[in-house]
């Protein structure tokens, strides 16, 4: 929202003429993006107030400069600085009193989308009489500030219903949901689509037609279906939707996130009301969410991973370059994933296995990723043929001579991959970049049998490919700046958030993971079962309980991990004996049926041949099940950045929000401890260590430091 202080915006809009039609452009100064500030917004109203009292002018158009944005929203920096609900109220109500006079104008006006157009930047376009929009993928509509912890503040919760009905309205809203041009024309987010090209020459002819009042020019209302009629213009029919939507909203956000309930309270108030009075509604309740602790994280995970989308790693200057082929060694389900992720984006992709049947699983995986996104009407079916045809097997290293990225996905049996680097490193093309898509073994080692050891870095996917957001780059100790640059820039071009990790045993993720999943693993040693420590870790806002996880994730291969960080880090990492009895077992976890949970029948419970410890004192309380977890996760983090495993806390919090699932509404591990407090954390992992394990809950000297210092991780 913009606030309530003008801010210098020199000629942001530039108003310009076309035989009675008004054009009116914004160009906001030194940036690549239109949003909306207070100062070009007061510039807005000058303009509008200005053109409502012209009788010469018979339309006004409003466009923007920008070549791929028409306004991606409103400044959120601004929004960020909202202090009280007053202050928010009155920003909120400011933006309204613009939009209303664009409304009131006694002209057609029509907004013309050519790109992004988001939040309070599709707000200003419904207050438009029409929008149009052109044909290209880079045009994204939507009101996402749900995903802000926020709610559509500038009229936008009341436009969207009034114009696409209730049920169509009320999911995007919710969701927060980003469409293209061609579902928004579909949904009637938008009433035409024209050429790129011509957009705003087609535009024009537009909008003399609407001033001539040629027939098919105006808007049409379709008929309206009985059942939606009901549904949305009766009460008892509102009350269906509301109510469903409702328990849907609350299974979803566990009572975590107050902004999806706050918004529908205010349509369930405001659907077919009196627009003042809704608008005034609306404003109170942007005001009461724009204070809350969790918007206010939110808009600091938004503001991270922003950074991390363009951070530099290096130094290097590296030209940006698209991969035209990527060779994939292993064609398990991470091969397949990799595979299907890579085809995605329209390179060529090989796979080489040992394994017809491998080859085989690696394509059903590929196609199995690509039916659920055709399902989702996220691809075409000619689209998802052509990509599908963009991935070739194959038994010999033949087809992988011509890649200029590989990536090595076999087994983590560090022997194996030795022996696989020995070969690429043979037989790839001189420029070509050698990846290991390993989680925790050492690519120093991997690197040390090839030619070119420059060339070689890790390149952590994490499980499932095409959803996890997160690419951990691992850089060995002799890795180039130009190969981590180059890794970086394809990583970034399958659109995941990079974050580069120095070469140790569990790289970052991993090495935080790891020691949760095996505190879960010691405390049901000591009688507590997996569904009390998994529901304590899901109220704290963790997408599934650690032991759900370490099914899910497979119980040979957290203890692969969990010995190689044992191995490494002594006996602070020793493994609970209770993941060793389960895996010796054969309870591998989901993929075998049964884990320490059973798995039947898409139902699961507790799995009768697991043998949980017994309790031999008192039991602990919620409280300290939780800070056992997740304290132990900051105390390694602490570790991290003392061994400069990563550059800072920020990448701690990205990484372990966008890798594992923490709780986005707490902006992130490390930010989570610093509202916790240092030594209050280490204060407690000392009385752990006098009454639980000495080792496993020593206070890292990182973190006792600053406990000392009375500082935090964001605050030395």
């Amino acid at each position: 929202m913009p606030t309530a202080e003008t801010q210098v915006s020199p000629q942001a809009w530039k108003l310009r003429e076309e035989k009675g039609i008004g054009i009116l452009e914004l160009d906001q100064a030194a940036t690549e993006v239109n949003v909306l500030t207070s100062g070009n917004i007061a510039e807005f109203r000058d303009h509008v107030a200005a053109i409502a009292r012209r009788k010469d002018l018979k339309a006004l158009i409003i466009t923007s400069a920008k070549k791929r944005i028409f306004i991606a929203g409103a400044d959120i920096r601004e929004i960020e600085g909202i202090s009280t609900e007053q202050e928010a109220f009155d920003k909120a109500h400011q933006g309204k009193v613009v939009l209303q006079m664009l409304e009131d104008l006694p002209m057609p006006t029509i907004a013309v989308i050519n790109g992004a157009c988001l939040g309070g930047g599709y707000e200003l376009a419904l207050a438009a009489d029409y929008r149009v929009a052109s044909f290209s993928p880079n045009v994204k509509i939507g009101l996402p500030e749900v995903n802000l912890g926020i709610l559509p503040g500038f009229g936008g919760s009341i436009r969207l219903p009034k114009l696409l009905g209730l049920l169509k309205a009320l999911p995007l809203i919710l969701a927060g949901r980003i469409v293209s041009a061609e579902d928004a024309l579909r949904y009637g987010m938008v009433d035409k689509l024209f050429a790129e090209k011509s957009l705003l020459e087609d535009t024009i002819h537009f909008a003399k037609d609407l001033i001539a009042q040629v027939p098919g020019a105006m808007r049409k209302k379709g008929k309206t279906h009985f059942v939606n009629w009901f549904l949305e213009k009766t009460p008892a029919g509102r009350r269906i939707v509301f109510g469903k939507a409702r328990k849907d909203v609350l299974k979803k956000t566990k009572g975590f996130y107050p902004a999806p309930v706050e918004i529908l309270d205010l349509l369930q108030k405001t659907y077919g009301k009196n627009p003042s009075r809704a608008y005034k509604l609306e404003s109170k309740h942007f005001a009461k969410l724009a204070v809350t602790e969790v918007s206010k994280n939110l808009i600091k995970l938004f503001f991270l991973s922003e950074k991390y989308k363009k951070y530099a790693w290096t130094a290097a200057k590296v030209p940006s370059a698209k991969v035209k082929k990527c060779g994939i060694v292993g064609a398990g389900v991470m091969g397949g994933g990799i595979a299907q992720l890579v085809s995605s984006k329209n390179i060529p992709v090989r796979i080489k296995d040992i394994n017809e049947e491998a080859l085989g699983g690696a394509l059903r995986e590929a196609r199995r990723v690509f039916d659920g996104a055709l399902k989702r009407r996220k691809i075409k079916k000619h689209d998802l043929e052509y990509k599908m045809g963009l991935i070739s097997v194959g038994l010999t290293n033949a087809g992988l001579k011509s890649a200029d990225m590989l990536v090595e996905a076999v087994v983590e049996n560090m022997d194996i991959k030795k022996k696989v680097f020995a070969e690429l490193s043979e037989i790839a093309s001189p420029d070509a970049v050698l990846t290991s898509n390993t989680s925790s073994l050492s690519i120093t080692e991997m690197a040390s049998v090839c030619k070119n050891p420059a060339r070689v870095v890790g390149l952590h996917f994490f499980n499932p490919v095409h959803r996890m957001p997160l690419v951990e780059v691992i850089r060995a100790s002799q890795t180039s700046d130009e190969t981590v640059e180059r890794t970086v820039q394809f990583a970034r071009g399958l659109g995941k958030t990079v974050i580069v990790v120095k070469d140790a045993p569990g790289f970052l993720v991993n090495r935080l993971l790891l020691p949760y999943l095996n505190e879960s693993a010691y405390m049901m040693q000591e009688g507590l079962t997996p569904d009390v420590i998994d529901k304590i870790a899901r109220d704290f806002g963790m997408p599934m309980g650690p032991v759900e996880l370490t099914d899910q994730v497979g119980i040979d291969v957290g203890y692969k991990v969990a010995h190689i960080l044992h191995a490494a880090f002594g006996d602070r990492m020793k493994v609970a004996p209770i993941l060793e009895t389960v895996y010796k077992k054969g309870f591998l976890g989901v993929k075998s049926g049964s884990g320490f949970y059973r798995y039947r029948a898409g139902k699961k419970d507790l799995n009768p041949g697991v043998t949980f410890g017994k309790a031999t004192g008192a039991t602990p309380s919620p409280e300290d099940i939780l800070k056992r977890m997740v304290y132990i996760m900051i105390n390694e983090a602490a570790r991290c950045l003392d061994e400069k495993i990563i550059d800072g806390p920020a990448t701690v919090d990205i990484g372990m929000v966008m890798g594992t699932g923490f709780p986005p509404f707490r902006a992130g591990l490390l930010a989570y401890a610093d509202s916790v407090g240092a030594a209050n954390i280490v204060r407690d992992l000392k009385r752990f260590q006098e009454t639980i394990d000495a080792e496993r809950f020593a206070p890292a000297p990182f973190l006792e430091k600053l406990a000392e210092n009375n500082s935090g991780f964001f605050t030395q």
